[in-house]
């Protein structure tokens, strides 16, 4: 496809549209490009740093109790009130 370097400071349209993938995965958290359209500048492109998503802690949840058993009963409680609405 296109051998377009990625190390540059400015970038143009036709470059973003047609290899926006290599160029986010060749800029590090916080480094920008600037976007050219006819060599005008016309925005800037900026690498946002990865969220982090905190995960419940599991085990600690099984430790206190919250486990499996926990589960069956919730559902067992639920089926049987649907089937008496039923």
């Amino acid at each position: 496809m296109l051998n377009i370097p990625f190390n540059m400071k400015k970038v143009s349209v036709r470059q973003i549209v047609h290899g926006f993938s290599k160029l986010h995965e060749s800029l590090k958290p916080g480094q920008s490009v600037d976007i050219t359209s006819h060599g005008q500048p016309i925005g800037q492109y900026i690498k946002r740093p990865a969220r982090r998503v905190k995960m419940p802690n599991f085990y600690k949840a099984c430790r206190l109790g919250y486990g499996p058993k926990v589960g069956d009963e919730l559902v067992k409680r639920l089926l049987a009130e649907d089937e008496s609405v039923s």
